[in-house]
C-alpha cells in the first residue's frame, strides 16, 4: 500500500510546490531499480494553480480540453476510475500524475462544501490505486478549504514547509489547529512528518532565530533546511524537478545529485522520508 504524504502550509510562497516536486522526483529516482508498485511514485495537484503538474509534465498536465480531471474524482458521484486518469510524467518513467486543469478545480473548490462526505473524496479515490504505488505525494492550494482538508484526510503524513522569516511561521498555528481537527474526526492516526525551512538565508539573524525556534519547539520534527537557491528558481521556470534540471554526470538510484546544493538538500529530505516511513532504501550519496 502506498504512503501518502501531503505538503502543507496556508501561506503561499513558502516553498511547498518547490517540494512537492523535488520530493516525489527524488523518490521516483531513489526507488528506480524497484520494478513494479515498490517502484512507482504518484504526484497529485490540489492546488487549482497546478504549479506542481506543470514541472511533472508540462506539455500535458493541464488538460483544459480532457474529458475527465482530477476535479471529476472530488465531484462527480459515483467517481471515474482512478486508474484511467494516471500519465506518465515527462521526465521519470516511473513518476505519475492524474492531469488537472485550473477552471474545473476552482469550481470543485466552490462545488465541494455542498456535498456529501465532501472530506474524504480524494482518500476515496486514492484508495482505488493505493497498491499500484509506493508512494503518493500531494501538493496543496495556500488557503483553508476543502481542497487542502481532502489532502490531509488523504495523507498518512504532512510535510509542512515553513519560510525561514517572521511572516513565514506566522500560519502555523492555523494550519495545526486543521490538522489537529482532522485527527480528532477523520485520521487519528495522520503524522506530521516534519517542519522543514525553506528558503533559508542562515546569514540573516532572522532566519537563525526562526531555525532556533523551530528547533525549540519540534525538536526531532525540525527538517534540514532548504537553502535559497537561483538553480531551484531556474528549475521551476524551465518546468523542471532540481535533479533533472542539474542531474549527475552518472545517475542511478544510488546517486542523485549534483554539485548543486539543492540537489543535496532534497536527496537528504527523501533519504529521510524512506527512512521515517520504513522504505527499503539504496545507498545514499
Amino acid at each position: 500500500m502506498a504512503v501518502t504524504i501531503t505538503i502543507a502550509n496556508e501561506k503561499g510562497g513558502v516553498g511547498k510546490t518547490t517540494t512537492a516536486v523535488n520530493l516525489a522526483a527524488g523518490l521516483a529516482l531513489r526507488l528506480s531499480d524497484l520494478t513494479g508498485p515498490a517502484g512507482r511514485v504518484l504526484l497529485v495537484d490540489m492546488d487549482p494553480q497546478g504549479h506542481a503538474l506543470m514541472a511533472a509534465a508540462f506539455e500535458h498536465a493541464q488538460q483544459n480540453d480532457a474529458p475527465v480531471t482530477l476535479a471529476a474524482l472530488l465531484t462527480e458521484t459515483p467517481p471515474p476510475s482512478t486508474q484511467r486518469l494516471i500519465q506518465k510524467s515527462d521526465h521519470h518513467p516511473n513518476l505519475f500524475y492524474i492531469p488537472s486543469d485550473r477552471a474545473r478545480m476552482i469550481h470543485a473548490a466552490r462545488e465541494l462544501p455542498s456535498l456529501m462526505a465532501n472530506e474524504t473524496r480524494l482518500q476515496r479515490a486514492l484508495l482505488q490505486v493505493q497498491s499500484e504505488f509506493a508512494y503518493i505525494i500531494v501538493d496543496t492550494p495556500p488557503n483553508t478549504g476543502d481542497l487542502l482538508i481532502n489532502s490531509l484526510v488523504a495523507a498518512d503524513y504532512v510535510i509542512i514547509p515553513v519560510e525561514t522569516s517572521y511572516l513565514g511561521v506566522s500560519g502555523l498555528i492555523e494550519l495545526q489547529r486543521t490538522i489537529e481537527q482532522v485527527q480528532t474526526h477523520f485520521r487519528p492516526d495522520l503524522e506530521i512528518l516534519g517542519y522543514l525551512p525553506t528558503m533559508c538565508e542562515e546569514q540573516r539573524v532572522e532566519a537563525q532565530e526562526i531555525l532556533a525556534e523551530l528547533q525549540r519547539r519540534h525538536k526531532s520534527k525540525s527538517l534540514v533546511p532548504i537553502h535559497k537557491a537561483s538553480d531551484l528558481a531556474y528549475a521551476h521556470s524551465s518546468h523542471m524537478d532540481i535533479f533533472t534540471y542539474r542531474p549527475p554526470r552518472v545517475r542511478n538510484s544510488a546517486s542523485i545529485v549534483s554539485s548543486s546544493r539543492a540537489t543535496h538538500e532534497y536527496a537528504e529530505l527523501v533519504d529521510l522520508v524512506l527512512h521515517k516511513t520504513h522504505k527499503k532504501t539504496v545507498k545514499k550519496d
